[in-house]
């Protein structure tokens, strides 16, 4: 997926708090293209929005302070990121907590482990919609 008919030159902010996978992350998009920032925390992501101005968000649900879908519902409340694409990510099962945020637009939602092509395809997939389809009101 790296030639360069498939670059993912995107602006991706990684919100994860646990560093082995954070950096698993970082690698993997770095090497499709994309520019990356790190957080550990949902409040270092928030801060880090306006900072880094990313074209997505990928975020662990489970973060110390501040989770991931409450990031998810703070930054859809700021009309700046309603159209900030957001891949939810988890090793634990929240599909029963994830469907009010998803209903939020543009974000999605997959188990930590996911074949790394199916991660690619969906990050693509939500860019894509972003800059396509306009969100209810």
């Amino acid at each position: 997926m790296a030639d360069t008919a498939q670059r993912f030159e995107e602006r991706v902010l990684i919100v994860e708090d646990d560093s082995d996978y954070r950096r698993y992350l970082e690698l993997r998009l770095q090497h499709e293209g994309a520019t990356t920032w790190l957080c550990g925390s949902g409040e270092e992501a928030l801060d880090a929005v306006a900072q880094f101005k990313p074209t997505v968000v990928i975020t662990d649900i489970g973060l110390p302070g501040i989770d991931g879908l409450t990031v998810c519902r703070r930054l859809r409340a700021d009309p700046q990121h309603r159209r900030l694409p957001i891949l939810l990510l988890s090793s634990a099962d929240h599909s029963a907590d994830v469907g009010e945020v998803v209903g939020l637009g543009l974000i999605w939602y997959l188990r930590k482990g996911s074949d790394w092509q199916v991660t690619a395809r969906t990050l693509r997939n939500l860019v894509g919609r972003a800059r396509e389809v306009p969100l209810a009101s």
